[in-house]
């Protein structure tokens, strides 16, 4: 797993996304990693700090090797629309999978990506 941190000027974390990669005892999954928790704190929304996390995960799948990056976020959340910007691919929907902070259960939505060149 690797993390990275966005820090505002005053040295403040505002964000955050984690890159998960492949256990080696996986055969069939080394060209691909999982982007997990990507996080922008509210009063950095905006700004671009999401925009930045993710293209510094992307770089560092490419750099490891990874040629196909997949994550799942909150159906209808505002990450969805960050994603499709990006270039991420929907895949569909998996309903009642994660509880909300009122214990109400939510539907997420899976992207996918390619990036770097493709696996020989």
């Amino acid at each position: 797993l690797a993390v990275w941190v966005a820090l505002d000027d005053a040295g403040r974390a505002v964000g955050t996304i984690g890159l998960a990669f492949p256990y080696p005892d996986k055969p069939n999954s080394p060209h691909r990693a999982e982007l997990v928790k990507l996080m922008v704190h509210r009063d950095a929304r905006g700004r671009g700090v999401g925009r930045g996390l993710l293209a510094v995960a992307e770089e560092a799948a490419v750099a490891a090797g990874i040629t196909l990056l997949h994550l799942d976020t909150e159906t209808d959340s505002p990450a969805e629309h960050l994603y499709r910007s990006a270039g991420w691919t929907r895949a569909g929907v998996i309903p009642d999978y994660a509880l909300d902070p009122h214990g109400v259960l939510r539907p997420t939505t899976l992207y996918y990506k390619h990036v770097g060149a493709p696996a020989g």
